[in-house]
């Protein structure tokens, strides 16, 4: 389960979108880098449905992502292993819907102003108990999400055209298999 939301920058001034609840899908594998101690590279392919919405807007793209992870094992009385990890995420966006006030569209259409490209960093930890594994993550976005960094004021007499930018956050709660 994925909770979601965007924060917009302007001019050193940030808000926060209200968050959407979505899915997260994918398969894993992780490598052992270090046969003295449990340190392990872990990577895999995953399908993330985030968004946000607030004041009439409703955002919800649709992302595989690719992570690479590094985590660390840590095993109490061979019953439960503690994971924490770090790294970075790569997110390819696929499919999504924008609708604003009563206007949909394609979110990642040829005249959207969203970049397909999402990337940004993952911090979280797992917890495994035989075969069951259960994880919290946050993934801070570190591209802008605007295929323009400005946003046209001209609307305002003599306003000057100002950078805009907006980022990716996001709580994943995972639940899964391990074989």
């Amino acid at each position: 389960m994925n909770v979601s939301s965007l924060t917009a920058s302007a001019e050193g001034i940030s808000s926060t979108s209200d968050s959407r609840i979505g899915y997260y899908i994918g398969i894993s594998d992780e490598i052992l880098l270090s046969r003295r101690m449990p340190l392990y590279l872990e990577t895999g392919l995953h399908f993330s449905s985030r968004g946000a919405k607030g004041d009439g807007v409703s955002l919800r793209p649709m992302y595989l992502q690719v992570p690479v992870l590094v985590n660390y094992h840590i095993d109490i009385k061979n019953v439960v292993t503690i994971q924490p990890f770090a790294g970075v995420y790569y997110g390819l966006g696929i499919a999504g819907k924008a609708k604003v006030e009563d206007l949909k569209g394609d979110l990642f259409g040829s005249d959207s102003p969203l970049r397909r490209s999402d990337l940004g960093v993952r911090l979280g930890v797992g917890v495994t108990r035989k075969h069951l594994y259960f994880g919290l993550s946050y993934d801070i976005g570190c591209l802008n999400q605007l295929k323009g960094d400005l946003v046209d004021t001209d609307y305002v007499d003599d306003a000057p055209t100002i950078a805009a930018k907006i980022r990716n956050n996001c709580f994943t709660l995972s639940v899964g298999y391990r074989f």
